[in-house]
């Protein structure tokens, strides 16, 4: 079933298209988004070195009946709940609000720092890539972009085409018009 499309929307997405083969055609191949921002490759391979340790952690767990980090290391390291919750100075019962929310990821990073402050540990927290390094990374989201820019010159190829149908079907409309004109024995003034 085929839509049927307003000329006003035609009229609207012939311009969209006209604006983007313009653009298209002015700066070519130095098209870049605003979304993304500018590799490095220097700080892509020093962040690779510094998350190897963490990708190698990202296995380990804290025990089964812990659920959480904080108390997994509070409870290996002996120190309890009542101790915890004075160096914080706050209640046991914060304490164990503490260990829920981290185990349910929705921890407060200040309040995970103080914790771990208290435990006599420091927080540290890093962004691991699920799969590969940072370097495999960049290069799939450079070939996302590059099939996007392909897409879109695909596009604006089809649009030319279909404007140049247009355009021809315009002209042999007009003439076939004027010659009916004059075979009726009307001329343009």
């Amino acid at each position: 079933m085929e839509q049927k499309v307003t000329k006003k929307a035609q009229k609207t997405q012939l311009k969209t298209l006209k604006s983007l083969q313009r653009f298209l055609l002015k700066h070519g191949d130095a098209v870049t988004t605003r979304r993304f921002s500018p590799v490095r490759p220097e700080l892509r391979e020093r962040l690779d070195e510094a998350l190897l340790a963490f990708r190698v952690a990202r296995d380990v767990t804290p025990a089964e009946d812990t659920k959480s980090w904080l108390r997994a290391v509070r409870q290996a390291t002996g120190v309890p709940v009542y101790v915890m919750a004075d160096r914080l100075g706050v209640t046991k019962h914060e304490i164990f609000r503490l260990e829920k929310s981290e185990w349910e990821s929705r921890i407060v990073v200040a309040n995970l720092r103080r914790a771990a402050a208290a435990l006599g540990c420091e927080l540290v927290y890093a962004l691991v890539p699920q799969k590969g390094t940072l370097a495999e990374l960049a290069a799939a989201e450079k070939d996302a972009q590059e099939e996007a820019r392909a897409a879109i010159r695909e596009e604006v190829e089809a649009s030319k085409v279909k404007t140049a149908a247009w355009v021809g079907l315009r002209r042999a409309a007009l003439l076939e018009m004027r010659r009916t004109l004059r075979r009726e024995g009307m001329r343009a003034q």
